[in-house]
């Protein structure tokens, strides 16, 4: 069991506005949660609820305007936008529910671009992604292109480029929303198979079936955190 003081993410106070036209929309408001490294997180709630914007905070694509919001002992409430990019490239992968990857790029020339944007020797970044392709079951399918491939892989694969490096925090904005139920429910195995291999993972989800993997579950509405419980505690 991990201590609090062992979070690989602290958010205290978090709050997150939009310019919308004349006014303003407030994404999150006041919301501090701890995630203990080697967990998996669920974030859960409707649409508009901050789900996304949350994980977005995190990885350092937006910018936090109140409270403090530590990752991996960074302050990245306080980070340039430099230095948050450079986080993502080393230590933090970003799974999208349309897998994101490059469509003229082998699965393997996909999953090695983190390493070779920070100047990895490109031998060096092809052997550490085929090592994050066998963590995914993607053995043998390293030459084939995203269209060759099913979903499902597809998305095995932006989990590979996630860690690839081994990089230690995962986070996954709907990664089963595009996929049906039984492939959704593989992608959940190796979520849940990474966070057993000492991997953080934040995911954002509207499929209930997918909170049966996590260790927390955060339930957030209109921007406000609503509770953050172990599946069958009572709130938080």
């Amino acid at each position: 069991m991990h201590m609090e003081d062992d979070a690989a993410i602290t958010a205290i106070g978090v709050g997150k506005t939009f310019p919308v036209g004349k006014h303003t929309v407030t994404a999150l408001r006041d919301v501090s949660l701890s995630v203990p490294a080697g967990t998996l997180t669920a974030l859960t709630g409707p649409s508009g609820s901050g789900k996304s914007t949350l994980l977005h905070l995190i990885a350092g694509l937006e910018r936090v305007d109140a409270g403090t919001l530590d990752v991996l002992g960074r302050q990245v409430h306080a980070c340039t936008p430099a230095e948050s990019a450079a986080l993502r490239l080393r230590e933090i992968g970003f799974v999208h529910q349309d897998f994101g990857l490059l469509a003229d790029l082998t699965l393997i020339e996909n999953v090695r671009l983190p390493l070779e944007a920070t100047g990895t020797a490109r031998g060096n970044a092809a052997a550490a992604a085929r090592e994050a392709m066998a963590r995914v079951g993607l053995e043998g399918l390293e030459q084939r292109f995203p269209a060759e491939v099913s979903g499902g892989q597809q998305q095995r694969a932006a989990i590979a480029r996630a860690i690839v490096g081994n990089r230690t925090l995962v986070l996954a904005d709907e990664p089963t929303g595009a996929l049906d139920s039984a492939t959704g429910a593989e992608i959940m195995d190796v979520l849940a198979r990474l966070r057993d291999e000492g991997v953080t993972v934040v995911l954002s989800t509207h499929n209930p079936a997918n909170l049966s993997h996590a260790d927390r579950v955060a339930v957030l509405r209109d921007g406000m955190l609503l509770s953050l419980t172990a599946p069958g505690e009572g709130a938080a």
